[in-house]
């Protein structure tokens, strides 16, 4: 029997605003490792899961009035995993969506790899730093790694497209 991986991505719906969860595990468990909110995050999730569907990556496991939720496939869970962190906190999100595209187009191979690894460290800082943390009310991943890991990886995406363009 083998452990696959399952990536999930799930948009629900509030009264104001939207969260997007990404969630991690196996078939029968998943842990949300990140959420984003705000009012744009539809179009976040939407873009997404369109830019996916080009490539037979995700598939709909659930669709209600309070929640999409879609399974990606196992080897670009950790790409979004990834662009998801990069998306934290961006002011402008609609900037950036157009480089998961040119990513998944295979214009970026190293944004591939930095994506992969980036949500990779931030797990494995996360629980370091949720050791020393006071308050354990957190997704998997802590705010102030996520906070830190994003920063790093705006600016080698903003390198990265730059040099390739």
């Amino acid at each position: 029997m083998s452990t696959k991986q399952a990536y999930i991505i799930i948009l629900r719906r509030r009264k104001r605003a939207f969260d997007i969860l990404f969630n991690v595990g196996n078939e029968s468990k998943t842990t949300t490792l990140l959420r984003l909110r705000g009012r744009r995050a539809d179009v976040i999730f939407n873009t997404i899961i369109s830019a996916l569907s080009r490539y037979g990556a995700v598939s709909p496991l659930k669709t209600s009035e309070d929640e999409d939720v879609f399974a990606i496939r196992e080897d670009l869970g950790p790409i979004i995993g990834g662009f998801l962190i990069l998306l934290r906190r961006s002011t402008n999100p609609k900037k950036w969506l157009n480089l998961l595209n040119g990513t998944l187009e295979g214009r970026y191979p190293m944004l591939v790899t930095a994506f992969e690894n980036c949500l990779t460290m931030a797990i494995d800082m996360s629980r370091i730093d949720k050791s020393h943390a006071k308050r354990r009310k957190y997704t998997m991943l802590t705010p102030r790694v996520l906070d830190a890991i994003s920063a790093a990886l705006k600016k080698l995406a903003e390198t990265i497209s730059k040099e390739t363009s």
